[in-house]
């Protein structure tokens, strides 16, 4: 059986999209769960510091499903530096 370097680089794009699509999904899952508890618990109108993670996550699987690889960023926090 002869390698073909073009399909490895199919699978591996397709689990690469699979990925994306199931992180994505996972924070719109986060997303909404705590929104639902938010609401029904009527709570504060401020969102905690990770909820701006977890949409900056679905946002970056969107942009990477689409294509628009320019546009995904990932803020760093406390102050890391980037190397």
């Amino acid at each position: 059986m002869l390698f073909n370097p073009s399909a490895k680089i199919k699978q591996e794009t397709f689990l690469n999209r699979q990925l994306a699509e199931e992180i994505k999904y996972a924070c719109q899952e986060i997303l909404n769960r705590h929104y639902s508890i938010q609401v029904s618990q009527r709570l504060s109108d401020e969102d905690p510091w990770w909820i701006k993670k977890i949409s900056r996550m679905e946002r970056n699987c969107d942009l990477f499903l689409k294509g628009d690889y320019s546009q995904i960023f990932w803020d760093h926090d406390f102050g890391a530096k980037i190397k």
